[in-house]
């Protein structure tokens, strides 16, 4: 078959050790990020990294625009530059299509082409998408039509993808074996076989165009799928994001065809499977190991209490100050997760009147939220207080 090996067997039937204890270091080292916090605090970062994981996947793309951008097109605040409102909706489609990719992904099997293709229509048929299934393929106009596979063969750089004839035959094989693999083997059995998906996936490039983020966005809901714990507050896209010439080198390394009788039994070749994954697993590492030093619960407080006093003294350019007691109220969110509102003077130890006015401020500044105007308040992580709690997570704006 075509994309055979679909895992890193090598002849003896066995996967290398390197690889297992890779495998197994990731889910053991993603699990923990999030000891130690309320649900609601691990949800308000989840929301900013969803937002950061859709900056690095369509960076990936040479086609993104800034976190802080982003979250001004989610408020219908956008660029009267053109080019950047496109932009602006390629991300707010990646963040919708994220949602629905999250939500699917706990519930049912994302080892099928109907989903795959619910990832590239939801996507590219969102509003403003129009302009991007407009294509241009050798001086052939094309109109792309979302979620459904290419009709004709197509060539990315060196690799000539399969015949669109054979994308039904490859999906079924692919289907059949992966779905194998997840029915009854161990986590990082799993998480090799959803490393290995990927590339294969890729490698298929059943669109026209789009591949590289539905394929991200179908890697983010494996990893969903297959339980890995702690995956939402670290996203693969960022380390990708950060040498894709290295990615794109590893993701060609993997096309390779076999290279002799020694190197596996499929067409592709077992060497270059076992160099990717050896990649996406270190990838993964040193972003857990990012995220893990970030989100350091003995540390995250002080530096919330630094930004605090940062923003008051004026250090932050074209931002509005954050008003006194603001650290006080962050600091029980971010221990507790969620503050009823009549129990906000006591924690700031204020009045009624100074507590909430201090809420008042912070919900329109867009640090605090609640469901209702009389639930329980919890921390709202935006882009630019993510920027500075945890820096380098997102590179500074530049106006």
């Amino acid at each position: 078959m075509l994309i055979s090996p679909i895992m890193p067997y090598n002849l003896k039937g066995q996967i290398k050790p390197e690889l297992l204890e890779l495998a197994e270091k990731v889910c053991i080292e993603s699990a923990k990020i999030a000891s130690g916090y309320n649900q609601h605090v691990v949800n308000a970062f989840r929301d900013v990294l969803r937002i950061t994981n859709s900056y690095y996947s369509n960076r990936i793309e040479a086609e993104s625009t800034h976190p802080i951008d982003i979250e001004k097109a989610m408020l219908k605040q956008f660029s009267d530059d053109s080019k950047e409102k496109a932009l602006q909706e390629l991300s707010v489609a990646h963040i919708k299509t994220q949602k629905f990719v999250e939500s699917y992904s706990m519930q049912d099997s994302v080892i099928n082409r109907d989903f795959i293709k619910e990832i590239h229509r939801l996507f590219y048929s969102s509003e403003g998408m129009q302009i991007f299934t407009k294509l241009e393929k050798e001086n052939e106009l094309i109109e792309m039509i979302p979620g459904e596979f290419r009709n004709r063969d197509v060539q990315v750089g060196n690799h000539i993808a399969p015949s669109s004839d054979l994308i039904t035959t490859v999906l079924n094989y692919y289907e059949k074996e992966y779905s194998t693999v997840f029915s009854s083997s161990t986590k990082a059995i799993k998480l090799l076989a959803v490393l290995s998906s990927h590339h294969r996936l890729v490698y298929l490039h059943p669109f026209l165009d789009g591949n590289g983020r539905v394929s991200r966005l179908h890697l983010d809901a494996m990893f969903w799928n297959m339980k890995l714990e702690g995956y939402g507050l670290w996203n693969i896209s960022r380390g990708l994001a950060r040498d894709v010439k290295k990615y794109q080198h590893y993701l060609s390394y993997a096309d390779m065809k076999q290279q002799g009788a020694t190197d596996g039994r499929g067409e592709l070749s077992l060497r270059g499977l076992e160099g990717y994954l050896k990649y996406m697993l270190e990838v993964a590492l040193d972003q857990i190991e990012f995220m893990g030093n970030g989100l350091r619960l003995d540390q995250l407080n002080d530096k919330i209490r630094k930004f605090v006093k940062f923003s008051q003294e004026g250090m932050f350019y074209k931002q509005e100050a954050l008003p006194k007691y603001s650290e006080l109220l962050f600091s029980h969110l971010l221990l507790n997760g969620e503050l009823e509102r009549k129990y906000v003077p006591s924690a700031i130890g204020k009045s009624v009147s100074t507590a909430t006015k201090l809420v008042s401020t912070l919900t329109k500044m867009g640090y605090i939220e609640s469901e209702h105007s009389k639930a329980p308040l919890r921390l709202k992580v935006n882009s630019f207080f993510a920027s500075q709690i945890i820096p380098e997570l997102i590179p500074q704006k530049v106006d």
